[in-house]
Order: C-alpha cells, then sequence, then structure tokens
C-alpha cells in the first residue's frame, strides 16, 4: 500500500470564476414557480426563487472561496491510494494519548468538510475550555466519489466502502482498533464496519439507524407478522415521514445520469438541491428558522464542495451501489456485537428507531434522546453531538463495555 501524501485545498482561481459566471447567468427573468399550495414558508415544491436569489446575491458578492479553503485548510489533510481508489482524508492527531481513534463519517449532501468544528473540539478539547488528556486521534475521509475522492471507474456501495476504511485506519495509519461515528450513509457504513470488522471496528456512535433485524421497507412501512406495536407504530411513522421527500432517493437510484445531465452546468441548480435537502431534513420546530439554523457560508460550503470537484453526478452512485450489494437486514439471528451508543435526534424525515427495536439488531449499551437537531447534528447541535460523543469514547476508556 502507497504510503499517504499530504493533501491541500487548491482550487484554481479560473474554476471559481466559471462557477461564479453561471450563477450570474441564470436566468432569473424566465423562471416561474407555482404559489397556490406552496405551503406557509413557501418551500413545498423547492426552495423559493427569493431566497435562492439572495443565496446568488451573496454568492457573488459576499461569499469568498479563498477564506473559506484557508479554513479548510486548518486540518491536516492527505491522500492515499487503496485498492486502486484514492482516499481523501483529514487527520487530526489528538493533545491526549494511548486512546482509541474516532473515525467521523458523512453521507449525502454534505462532506468531510462537515465535521470541522467536531473535528477540532473531539482532537483538542483544551482550545475549548476542556482537558487535554481527553483529546483523541480523528480520521475524517472524503467518501469515494465526493469531494477530493474522486470516483472509481464502477459503482461502489456502502459495503465496499466499509471495506475501504477498514483498510484506511488500520493499515495506511496503523491503528489496530477505532471508533466509527456517522449519520446518513455514515451511520450504515459506521454499521457495517462494526457487522464485518468487529475485531478492528471497537464501538460505533450513530445519529440515524440503518441496519435492522427485519425486512421492513419505508417504502412500504409493512413489518412482519411477529413484530411489535412498538415496531408497527415506528414503521408507520417512518413511512408517513419518507414518501413526501422520497423523490431525491427515487431519482439518484434510478437515472443518476440523467440528474448528472441537469446538473452539470447549473451551480445554482446543484445549490437548489443540495440546500433544499438542508432545509427539509433539518429541525425547524419550535419557530427556528432556517436561516438561523444555518448561515449562507456553511451551505455555500457543502455545494462549492460538490461544485469545484465535480462531484455531484458521482456522488450520487453510492445509492445504486446499496442496491447492488443487497439488502440492509441482517442475517437471520445475527447482530452488531461491538458496543454501540445513538444519540436519537427530533430528525424529522429520518426518525431514530425505539430502543428496543436497536436492541434486537445491535449491543445497544447508549440512548440518548435530544430535544433539538435534526439530520445535521454537527451544524444544528455540534456541542451536543460532541458531548454525547466523549462521554461515550469515555466510558469505553474506563472499560465500561467489556464483555
Amino acid at each position: 500500500m502507497a504510503q499517504p501524501k499530504p493533501f491541500t485545498v487548491d482550487i484554481s482561481r479560473a474554476k471559481i470564476d466559471e462557477i461564479r459566471r453561471r450563477v450570474a447567468a441564470f436566468p432569473w427573468s424566465t423562471f416561474r414557480v407555482p404559489n397556490e399550495g406552496a405551503g406557509e414558508d413557501g418551500w413545498a415544491y423547492g426552495p423559493p426563487p427569493a431566497y435562492m436569489q439572495d443565496i446568488s446575491q451573496h454568492w457573488l458578492h459576499n461569499y469568498d472561496w479563498q477564506a473559506r479553503q484557508a479554513r479548510m485548510n486548518l486540518l491536516p489533510q492527505f491522500m492515499v491510494t487503496i485498492d486502486s481508489f484514492d482516499i481523501h482524508y483529514a487527520h487530526l492527531r489528538g493533545s491526549g494519548s494511548g486512546r482509541l481513534p474516532i473515525l467521523l463519517l458523512h453521507g449525502w449532501p454534505y462532506s468531510f468538510h462537515s465535521f470541522h468544528d467536531v473535528a477540532l473540539r473531539l482532537a483538542f478539547p483544551e482550545r475549548f475550555g476542556g482537558e487535554a488528556e481527553d483529546g483523541v486521534d480523528v480520521i475524517v475521509p472524503s467518501m469515494p466519489g465526493y469531494d477530493f475522492s474522486p470516483a472509481a471507474k464502477g459503482v461502489t456501495g456502502p459495503r465496499a466502502v466499509a471495506e475501504l476504511y477498514n483498510k484506511l485506519v488500520t493499515s495506511a495509519l496503523g491503528y489496530p482498533k477505532y471508533v466509527a461515528h456517522g449519520g446518513d450513509w455514515g451511520s450504515y457504513v459506521s454499521e457495517l464496519l462494526a457487522f464485518h470488522y468487529p475485531g478492528q471496528c471497537a464501538a460505533i456512535h450513530l445519529t440515524m439507524s440503518s441496519v435492522r433485524h427485519y425486512g421492513a421497507e419505508v417504502r412500504t412501512g409493512e413489518v412482519p407478522a411477529d413484530a411489535t406495536e412498538e415496531e408497527r407504530a415506528f414503521a408507520k411513522d417512518e413511512y408517513r415521514r419518507w414518501q413526501p421527500e422520497s423523490a431525491y432517493s427515487k431519482l439518484q437510484v434510478t437515472k443518476p445520469v440523467k440528474l448528472g445531465y441537469a446538473m452539470a452546468d447549473s451551480p445554482i441548480g446543484v445549490a437548489a438541491w443540495i440546500i433544499e435537502a438542508f432545509h427539509a431534513w433539518s429541525d425547524l420546530s419550535d419557530g427556528r428558522r432556517f436561516e438561523d439554523v444555518f448561515s449562507i457560508d456553511v451551505l455555500l460550503d457543502e455545494v462549492m464542495l460538490y461544485l469545484v470537484t465535480d462531484a455531484f453526478h458521482s456522488s450520487t452512485w453510492i445509492y445504486i451501489g446499496e442496491g447492488r450489494e443487497g439488502s440492509n437486514v441482517l442475517p437471520a439471528g445475527k447482530r452488531i456485537e461491538v458496543p454501540t451508543a445513538i444519540l436519537a435526534l427530533p430528525d424529522p424525515v429520518f426518525p431514530m428507531m425505539p430502543r428496543g427495536m436497536a436492541e434486537k439488531s445491535r449491543r445497544l449499551v447508549r440512548y440518548t434522546k435530544a430535544s433539538r437537531g435534526g439530520h445535521y447534528p454537527f451544524h444544528e447541535t455540534r456541542d451536543e453531538l460532541v458531548v454525547d460523543l466523549r462521554a461515550f469514547m469515555g466510558e469505553l476508556e474506563r472499560g465500561e463495555y467489556q464483555r
């Protein structure tokens, strides 16, 4: 295996100027949307034009890519080739010693950069009022086909990604054991790491659940005859939440190339597709406004990482890969046996399964119900996420979950 090489985010001025040119060229004067039925906030059919025009103006006149790029480069980054995949990752060597490292795994539609603040707080707690001895090593990879990890020629599913990440941590970086954390695709990959590599993946921490012990699908809301009433209620609620929001997934899993053509020359199109998912999947209860939860710069960072790397199209391939690899249902009589912690957030679209259901598929040792926060806790409830992660890792270090 090749040795990791230092990496710096360095996007050419020409690339940024071309993106800005296309943003400026969007035909707002001819763009029409239906107002009737758009909902009280105007988002029912997608991002309102007035909001996207504000995004466009900020993008053109206030958003400073050079400054945002410099911030990204505050995290030490590297590239390494594993099984013909070029994997990009950030690697922070924390201020503590002798502790398990943690792998922070992103999903769609976000990035390695989403974990920027979380990674710094876990690695260097003394910078944020904590104790240096609590610092841990942190690894934050870019998923194949996302950001600076180029897409392979073929489709890569979450099972293959888990194999790559296990090799990244154990072979390329030399850690015998590690903890994995994730939401969205990052949760599924974390669960696959725990199931297939329990000798190396010592524990997992999740903000979304993917693996389960029966074949109920959010597409149908059906459950087996022996399901508990709690499981039936969850399946019904999961189905209710998912169906109105599933159009993006159906397109990305069935016609990703068609979508890729539509987005290839439209930064505004990419921004609308991604920002709509941020809006729909965030916890905006109790009167919280979207613009209060996410600054425009934060949203544009996420969008730009898809644009500057031309990764929007390839980021959808994992949806095909999951279907080719098979079901997320564990084999009969099997479960995840490594200690598992869940931070159950009030995600409006991807609800966390109840504790009793999660325990059937996992060795669940910690289940924390959060009062707020949706699909993006690293932005929405960063401090609560860090506290829960650090508490779980402290329990692991003290040997509280040894058999």
